[in-house]
This record gives structure tokens, sequence and C-alpha cells, in this order.
């Protein structure tokens, strides 16, 4: 196919990725996704993003697409396998910098954070000539190709302001010192010249002034670790144009649209930020100090209230914060004039809600409570002077609390005064209050720490209850009604327990409330004070909760039913979170109330698969219905009947129609009601009737399902075990095994479904496929080796060595099977490769498996009475005594108790613990595009020998009767290791 042909088909496949029709669009993305690991299938996604004549979103979807398709191919590692070429990578790398400079900004921007990968990944081993040729197309006059050059620059070093000090890190940023730093000072200097003789040019001052505010930027990121010798002998020079440019004015350079911040905004918000940086980190070395505290108090009391100043004056206010918070600059602020001006001037008119805000609170909704819940792009100046107030009590705190309690108090009064047609000073007064009594805090538990000196108690009594006593109150000032109920979320550590428990009946009528911004935060409080833990225990209990249950999810669905489309469905993540929190809090008492909440989510779901638009509401949605199912069938085991009468024809149209986004959410849901069976001893109809279509090669194709899959096959042997291998269908289960561990990216799942395989199949009837697998295992570690499949075969080895306890079966069925293949393989195997990654095997159950394991194996005669077996047995038992040793090996939960991020096949329980799921966190599950773990499902539970809860003591138990014949061995090793292993011995 040439190159112009394949810009063609690559074109009417993007076209068709935007089509309304699902039908096409999935056709389109199976097709790129086929040719997307095509070798030159990089280099026309390229030229198509660079071709003049084609469509301009056509253009943008390529550039889009290859952004993504660079995240998720570029990176190398040896646990996934590399689909791009050396010669494809060659091209990417020798034409993307040409690209950066000729496209339009629309489309840098998408190349540029491809740019920012690739150089994460090569830059500066494998991308050796990268500065040099940014440095080269540098132009004395062209103005748009050294923006597209200074842009991809940023792109390349902005990674390094969030990046850990470390020599690879230092060595790479003076390399680039060395390469740029001239050329860099040269194009600051001419554009500042340019800036000034083209002063009354509105297009060139645009170019011009863009130019800048990349070159502040550049600055920043090549300042941001430490202070290079060239900044420090080039302060003053710097500096002196960097206040030039914080003072300039200039009707020309303006933005003039008051929405949006110009370029000429963005380079004293810059500026800002840089000097932020050296009064932090630089102050000894930074004598301009003085001079900038004086010029950003001055601008910050002058700038208008447009909408564009937001980031300048949020920037301008940290930096202030910055300089107070440090004890040597606090004479700056320390008259009482001073902190009274600085409240009156500057924090006082920045806490005043804006009028776009005001607007948007009313027109949309979502969009505020969005960026007032999670943040956005641009600063918030309530947000910046809050945290200004903050830096100020550090330093002041009775003589900020005083200053700012008599603004309080006087907004407070002019409210009493005239609610009517003073709610603004009203909101003014409690963001100020919460402001002054908020000394820190964190997001997962509101404050931390307050204010010895205001009364929250007090506070909340005589100003906020009043907001939310009751729900058609405020009406003309429902922006107070949220202020009430964002009292709550910020001060639930805070407040007393019998006033947030008083205060769920009051946000629970709230969450019914007409108005979308209220019910959202009513259901954003409740979500909170659920989760919220003292001393380890829940503070909010199922008893408290349970009379009000009813109605608020009666309150939640009734406003999820008001959406008139699958989008407007799914775009209030937060209460679909609410929802799950409900089920969660409300453990099996939810039973009553399971049958109609499970047919509202069963509308909802088949709503929203129609078009599925939110990721987070989706997971939230399943994970609702997965904790509905599990605490409704374990009060009683029959609502499994419902569960699947319900779910399964949703299901299906999910499944025939391919939605790929909810598939593996589908088996997930599919593995836990098949659970539910255990007891039966046999798979229900409906379930074997699944599974040929399950087995199928094209579910397996797409990585988003496959460990959703594996947990669904795990979930069938486990119930069905016996039942599959007697009906012949372990062969095509040990076809999805092979294919699995053939691939770096998914041979950890393979092992998890080995596992089950082994472990729930009859051990007479796995026993003669063992050797074929034990094959395709060497094979892989000949041809293929990783550290990660290494692990994983270590664990799986040594599950099955434990395999009849004592009785050392299992020892005998692995060593039988390795010597079938080739006499002392295991031996040479062993020594070769595993013995130096036993000690790396992870998990609670898995290291226990893996040293009783290979204690059985050390402790059989087999092993002992041949030669090649028995001289590993000091190495080897040193190896087991270093991991019973190592107190660094955290146990945790996430590391121990299931599946983890790296891929160990994790042996854990079949359920998540309760406590587990008190105050989960989709961030905490594995939650990603592509794939979210249920965090009510949990995994398998996979111990083959549950009986040993101490695995000091078991290992300890397996060597006492062979100690002389391995006493030889134990001699000859550290004496440390000798101590523990003899201490170990005597004690069991």
């Amino acid at each position: 196919m040439s190159a112009e042909v394949t810009q063609q088909s690559l074109a009417q496949s993007l076209q068709q990725t935007l089509s309304a029709n699902a039908q096409e669009r999935k056709q389109a993305e199976k097709y790129l996704e086929s040719v997307e690991q095509a070798a030159q299938f990089v280099v026309p996604l390229l030229q198509l993003v660079n071709n003049d004549s084609t469509e301009e979103h056509i253009r943008f979807a390529a550039a889009l697409y290859f952004k993504n398709f660079v995240r998720r191919r570029w990176p190398q590692s040896e646990d996934v396998e590399d689909t791009i070429s050396q010669t494809d990578r060659q091209a990417v790398k020798s034409e993307l910098v040409s690209l950066m400079i000729s496209v339009p900004k629309k489309l840098q921007l998408q190349l540029g954070e491809a740019v920012s990968i690739i150089a994460k990944n090569d830059f500066p081993e494998k991308w050796p000539d990268l500065i040099k040729t940014l440095v080269s197309k540098l132009s004395p006059t062209g103005y748009h190709i050294n923006n597209g050059i200074l842009q991809t620059a940023h792109t390349v070093f902005k990674d390094w302001r969030s990046e850990f000090r470390s020599d690879k890190l230092y060595s790479k940023i003076n390399y680039v010192l060395n390469e740029f730093t001239d050329a860099y000072l040269q194009v600051f200097v001419t554009t500042d010249k340019l800036i000034d003789e083209h002063a009354n040019n509105r297009e060139a001052l645009k170019m011009l002034l863009h130019s800048m505010m990349l070159l502040c930027q550049i600055y920043y990121d090549l300042n941001c670790q430490d202070l290079p010798p060239f900044f420090e002998d080039h302060m003053g020079q710097f500096m002196q144009t960097f206040h030039k440019y914080l003072v300039y004015n200039n009707s020309w350079a303006e933005s003039e649209d008051d929405e949006v911040p110009g370029d000429l905004e963005e380079v004293k918000a810059s500026i800002c930020e840089i000097i932020e940086l050296y009064a932090q980190r630089y102050e000894e070395d930074f004598p301009q100090l003085p001079q900038f505290v004086e010029t950003v108090w001055n601008m910050l009391t002058t700038i208008g209230p447009a909408h564009k100043y937001d980031t300048l004056v949020s920037r301008g206010m940290a930096f202030l914060r910055t300089v107070v918070r440090n004890p040597r600059q606090k004479h700056l602020f320390a008259s009482s004039d001073s902190l009274r001006l600085i409240c009156e001037r500057i924090i006082i008119p920045n806490t005043v809600l804006p009028e776009a805000d005001e607007e948007l609170f009313e027109d949309e909704p979502m969009q505020f409570a969005r960026r007032d819940l999670e943040g956005s792009d641009m600063g918030s100046r309530r947000a910046a002077a809050a945290d200004l107030v903050r830096g100020l009590l550090d330093q002041f705190s009775a003589e900020t609390t005083q200053v700012m309690s008599v603004y309080i108090q006087k907004s407070l009064e002019q409210y009493a005064a005239n609610p009517g047609a003073n709610w603004r000073q009203k909101d003014v007064a409690m963001f100020m209050a919460t402001s002054v009594a908020v000394m820190a805090s964190v997001n997962a538990l509101g404050a931390t720490r307050v204010n010895e000196l205001v009364n929250i108690v007090d506070f909340f009594t005589s100003h906020v209850v009043q907001h939310l006593s009751q729900v058609d109150s405020d009406r003309d000032a429902l922006i107070l009604k949220v202020d009430a109920i964002k009292y709550i979320t910020t001060f639930r550590s805070q407040l007393p327990r019998e006033m947030l428990v008083q205060s769920l009946p009051l946000l629970t009528n709230h969450l019914g409330h007409p108005n979308l911004v209220v019910s959202t935060y009513a259901a954003v409080a409740i979500e909170r004070l659920l989760v919220l833990k003292q001393q380890g225990s829940l503070l909010i209990t199922p008893a408290d909760i349970q009379p009000y249950v009813e109605g608020m999810l009666t309150h939640i669905f009734s406003v999820l039913d008001r959406a008139d489309s699958p989008q407007k469905l799914a775009e209030n993540d937060y209460l679909m979170k609410a929802v799950m929190r409900i089920f969660l809090a409300s453990r099996t008492n939810i039973l009553p109330l399971a049958p109609a909440a499970l047919a509202k989510l069963a509308r909802i779901l088949g709503e929203v698969s129609k078009n599925p638009s939110n990721p987070k509401f989706s997971h939230f949605m399943f994970e609702a219905i997965a904790s509905l199912a599990r605490f409704s069938c374990a009060a009683d085991s029959s609502a499994i009947g419902q569960f699947e009468s319900t779910l399964f024809p949703i299901f299906q149209v999910i499944l025939q129609q391919d939605v790929a986004e909810f598939m593996p959410y589908v088996f997930q849901i599919l593995a836990q009601l098949l659970s539910v069976h255990q007891g039966s001893g046999r798979l229900p109809d409906a379930y074997v009737s699944l599974l040929p279509p399950l087995l199928q090669p094209t579910l397996w194709s797409a990585q988003g399902n496959i460990p959703a899959l594996v947990r669904l096959l795990q979930s069938y042997l486990q119930i069905g075990g016996q039942q599959l291998a007697s009906e012949g269908q372990l062969q095509p289960i040990l076809g999805i095994f092979q294919r699995l561990i053939a691939s770096r990216a998914n041979d950890h799942h393979g092992f998890n479904l080995l596992l089950a395989i082994t472990h729930f199949v009859p051990l007479e009837t796995f026993k003669e496929y063992l050797k074929p697998v034990l094959t395709l295992c060497l094979n892989r570690l000949q041809s293929s080796r990783t550290a990660k499949f290494t692990r994983n075969f270590v664990h799986y080895t040594g599950s099955v060595l434990c395999i009849g306890g004592a009785e050392q079966s299992g020892v005998a069925l692995f060593m039988d099977a390795m010597d079938s293949i080739q006499p002392n393989l295991f031996a040479t195997v062993l020594h070769n490769v595993l013995l130096e990654s036993v000690s790396s095997v992870v998990g609670r159950v898995e290291r226990k498996s893996t040293i009783i394991g290979y204690g059985l194996l050390i402790a059989s005669p087999k092993f002992q009475s041949n030669q090649a077996y028995a001289a590993l047995t000091g190495p080897l038992l040193q190896q087991l005594a270093t991991m019973l040793m190592d107190t660094a090996v955290k146990e945790t939960k996430s590391m121990a108790d299931r599946t983890n991020v790296d891929g160990s096949a994790a042996a854990v329980s079949a359920v998540a613990a309760d406590e587990d799921l008190d105050s989960l966190e989709i961030e905490d599950t594995g939650y990603q595009a592509s794939f979210a773990r249920l965090a009510t499902l949990g995994d398998i539970k996979i111990d083959p020998c549950p009986q040993i809860t101490d695995t000091a003591r078991g290992l300890g138990q397996i060597l006492k009767p062979v100690q002389q014949a391995v006493a030889a061995s134990i001699q000859q090793l550290p004496a440390e290791v000798i101590q523990f292993i003899s201490t170990m011995i005597q004690s069991s």
C-alpha cells in the first residue's frame, strides 16, 4: 500500500470515528487498531497531520490519534512487546520537530504531548540531536518558527517540574543547559527588543508576546530543580526584563476578550510563577525580591475583576503567600496597617463570587460544580485568597484572625439587615470564615487542623444550619445552601459526631433539590461523611444511616431520572458515587430496598450503554451494581435470581453490540454473580451456554477485556472445575493460557488463570496437562525471559510443590513432569534461572506458598538423593531465609491481598474485605480507561497451604525431620542465616 493510499484510508477511517453511527465508529476504530501494529503505520499518520490539503478536523483527529498511539506504544520495557520498528521510531523523531514548527497551534498542542512522551523515553540517549536540531532552526526573524521550537522545547523540559531529584535528571538538565542557554538568551534579548519596536502593531505583538510567554515558561523549566550558574550570572538582566513586563501596559497587547487571558496576561502570570520559585528556593540569591513584592502588591490592588486576569491574580497571591510564610521576610507584612491593607485591598475583593460564576451556577450547573469541586486550569481567585490567608495565619495568627473577623462580622450584619439584597455578603462571610478557620486540610478528610481562635461549632449553629433547615429556603440565593453544605464537608473531621448525624436528614432532603448544584453538593457531602473514620472505625454506622437510606436513594434516582439523554444521565458521577457509597455503608441492611434500587440501576445501565460518555459515572454505576449484589446475596442467597433475570438481558445487548467500554465490567459482574452459586457444585445452565463465546479469540484481542475475562474464568473453574474437565472444556481454557503467556503484557494474567486451573481441576485430570504447560513456560523463559515472568513462574512452581503438603505429592508431580521433558532439567532451571528470583516474589500468600513449596522440595527424598538437586540445598535455603528475614517487604493489602500493579499473580480472598470497602476510591482499584477493576468483586483465593498461618513456623516443621541431612549445607551459609534457620527449626 503506497503512502498516499495509506493516508487516504487513514483519513477515511478517522472521519468514520467521528460518525454519529455507532456501528460505523466501531468498524473504523477496529480498522485503526488492526493497522497501527503494522510497519510504517506511524509515518503516513504524521504525513496526514502535515497535509495542508486535508480538512482541518481530519488533521486534528490524526494528531490526536498520533498522540494516543505514542502514549500507548512508544514506551519500551521488558514487559511489553515493542510494535514500532526502529526505522519508524527514527523517522518519527527526524520529522517531528519540523512538523511542530509548521503546523497550526491547535495541532502543535497535540503533537507536543507526543513529543513529551517520546523525549521522556528517548532523550538524550536515543535522541541526542534533539537540542541541536531545535537550536539550529531558531530564526532571527521567523517568530512563527521560533514559537514552534520554543513550544517543543517547553514540552520536553516541563516534566522536570514534577520529577524527583536524581543524578540522571541533573545530567539531562546540564546537557540541555550546555547546548541551549546561549541561543536561549539571544532569542530572549531579541524578542524583548522586537516587542519595543512593534509596540503599536497588534498582530506582531501577539506573536512576540507569545514568544515571551514561552521563554518565561522555559526559564521556569530550566530553573525548577536548581539554580544553574548561567542564570545566576545573568540574573540581573533577566529580572530587569521580568520586572519590565510585570508592569508593562499597552492597550495593543491586552486581550480583547475579558473571559480569556491573552499573551500579555500569560507572560505576567508566568513571571509571577518564576519569582515565586525564586522566593521559595533561591531567596538568598534573589536580591530583587523586595522590589517584586512591592510591584505585585501594587498590581493586585489595581487589577480589574475580568476573568482574563484570574490566573495572574492567583499567581500573584501565591507569590505573596510564599514570601509571607518565610520567617526572614515576614517583616514586610508585620505592621497592623500592612495586614489590614492586604486583607482589605487584596484578599476581600478576591473572595467575592464573580458574576461569571453566578451565571455559570444558573446556566451550567454541572460545570460550576465540577470546577468548584475539582479545580480548573485557570487559577481561582477565591482559592488563592484562601491560601494567602493561611500564609498570613502561619506568621500572624491572632492579628490576621482579628482583622478578618472584623470583615466577617460586617458582612454578616449587612446580610442580616437585608437578606434578599445582601446575600452576596453572606456568601463572602462564609467563605472568609472557612478560610480563617482552616489551618490545614487534605481532600480525604477536609480540615485536619483548625484555628483555635475560631469557634467552628458556634458559627455552624449560628450562621450555617439555618440555610439547610428548610429545603425551599434561599430561593433567590441558592449559593448559600451550597456554602452551608460545603461547610459541613470541609469541617467533617472537626465537627462533633452528633452534629454530623443530625446533618444526615438535612442533607438527605437536599438531595432532591430542584437545583442540580445543590443536590450534587448534598451527594458529595453524604458520600464524604460515609467514609469518615475515627480511630479506625467508620464514624457514621449502618444504624445511623438506615433511617435515611430509602429517602437518599429516592431523591438521587429522581434527579437522575430528569436527564433527557444518555450523555446528560451520565454527566453527574457525583450522584452515582453517592449511590455506591450508600450501598457500601448500608451493608446487608440494603436488602429490603434492593429490588427497587436494582430496577433503577438496570434502567440507567440500559440508557448509558447506548452511548457511554463518562468513565467515572460508568465505574461508579457498576461498582454500585456489584456492591448491591454482594450485600443482597450475602443477606439472602435467593436474591441472586432477581439479579440474574434483571441484568442478563442488558448484558446480552452490551455483548452483542460490542459496547467495548462496558464489556470488562459485564465480565466482572458475571464473575461475581457466578460466585454466589459456589455451594451448588455445578455451573448453572445459563453460564454453561455462555462459556463457548467467552473463549472466542475476538474477545481476547481487546486488552481491556483480558483481566476481567480471566477473573470470570477463575469463577467458572472455582464453581465447576470438575464439571469443565469432564465435559472437555479444559483444553480451550488452556489454549487461552497459552495465548496469554506468549505476551509480555499479559503473561501474569496467564499465570492467574493457570493457578485456578491447577487448584480447582481434579489433580488426576490436570496431571496429563502439566508437562505441556511446563514446556510452554520453559520455552518462554528461554526465548523471552523477563523479571515479571520469572517471578510468576517461581510462585506458580511453589504453588504446585505445595500440593499434598507433607505427603509431597506436588513435589513428586512437578519433578516427574520436569524429568519427563529432560532428566535433571529442573535442577538446571533452578540453578540458572529461578534461584535468584525466589526472593523477588511479592504478596503475603504468594511468598508463603513459595517458601513452603520450595521447603517441601528441599525436604523431599527425591531432591536430597540426587546430587544435582542436593547441591542447591544451601543456596535455596538462603533465599527462603532471606525472604523471611526481609522486614523491608511491606505486606500491605495493595501488594499482598490483590493483584499487583506490576502483574504478580496474586492469591487472595474471593471477595474484598469489608474494611477495604469503607473508604473505597477508584484511584485505589487500578482504575484506568481500558480496564477498571471492581473493588467489590475481589480476587479468587488460591492458597495451596491454607492450614499454615505462620510461614516461618511452617518451614521449620518441614525442615525438622531432615535437619541432619541438610546440616552440612546450612553450615556453609552466612552466620546470621545459620542462626535464623536453627532458631526457626528449634522453635517449630
